[in-house]
């Protein structure tokens, strides 16, 4: 039963069968006859077609994924603690943060965290603001940190501290040093090549805030970049207030018990923290 909600969970999520199975790893057959067999031991629809792909959960459908995510949440942690009664079983505990994040707020946090790395097994992930979201829907995260506005019914959002974004660099190259797409900058980079009507001529695409602020540092392009994550040597632009971005925790509506410390610690932290 549980690896039926599992893949339930894995179609809801992706809303796509073929999707769902590839996550998995296993057949699309596969997941539509797990599909039919938890509707059928339910008696009730759980989705519907909407199009020739995507699929629409029914009212059933929502409220089994609510009980069903506290349902995997609470066998992960029996599972656990049956298959080791005699020892201390280290909790998972995975973090995601975005490149600015990450070099903003994350070091500080794990040293807050690191007092509790007897009962917890951190592991972090860094990835841009859309894929952090992501995982994070998919639950192969519990806690992540992004600066990007995203939003999700699966999640929730707990906004705080600011950052600002400047134009740096060397303001008469041609060469233009851009985040990935659906990074949390490159959304704001977009809208100031927009709103000043620029082209860029020559375009590098990095997925490293450090990395580009290195090349900043020897002379090379320019960009919109986090002004705390600069020498003080790079020339640098002031914007508007629209370029003052806030930070946001996402974590999971029904995080597990174990983590709540972990949680309230991170709380904790990030209600007084400063980017100075």
């Amino acid at each position: 039963m549980f690896k039926h909600l599992e893949t339930f969970c894995a179609v809801y999520e992706t809303r796509n069968f073929s999707h769902a199975a590839e996550q998995l790893f296993i057949s699309q057959p596969t997941v539509s006859t797990q599909i039919k067999q938890l509707e059928a031991d339910l008696q009730t629809t759980l989705f519907t077609r909407n199009g020739r792909q995507e699929i629409v959960p029914t009212a059933s459908g929502q409220l089994l994924y609510q009980q069903a995510q506290k349902l995997l949440t609470t066998w992960a942690a029996t599972k656990t603690a049956v298959r080791s009664p005699r020892q201390l079983v280290k909790v998972p505990c995975r973090i995601g943060a975005s490149h600015t994040t990450g070099s903003l707020i994350l070091p500080a946090l794990l040293a807050e965290l690191s007092t509790t790395s007897d009962r917890f097994d951190f592991q972090v992930t860094l990835a841009n603001s859309a894929e952090i979201l992501t995982a994070m829907s998919q639950r192969k995260l519990d806690f992540g940190l992004v600066e990007k506005p995203l939003v999700t019914d699966h999640l929730n959002r707990l906004a705080f501290g600011h950052d600002e974004l400047v134009h740096a660099g060397d303001f008469d190259s041609p060469l233009w040093l851009l985040r990935e797409p659906n990074s949390g900058v490159r959304h704001y980079t977009n809208a100031f090549l927009k709103a000043r009507n620029i082209q860029p001529e020559q375009v590098m695409v990095i997925h490293s805030n450090q990395m580009i602020a290195d090349l900043l540092a020897r002379g090379t392009g320019q960009t919109i970049i986090s002004r705390h994550v600069l020498a003080p040597t790079i020339p640098v632009e002031a914007l508007s207030s629209h370029y003052q971005r806030q930070f946001f925790l996402l974590t999971n509506h029904h995080p597990a018990a174990a983590l709540r410390p972990v949680q309230a610690t991170i709380t904790q932290y990030l209600a007084t923290w400063s980017n100075g």
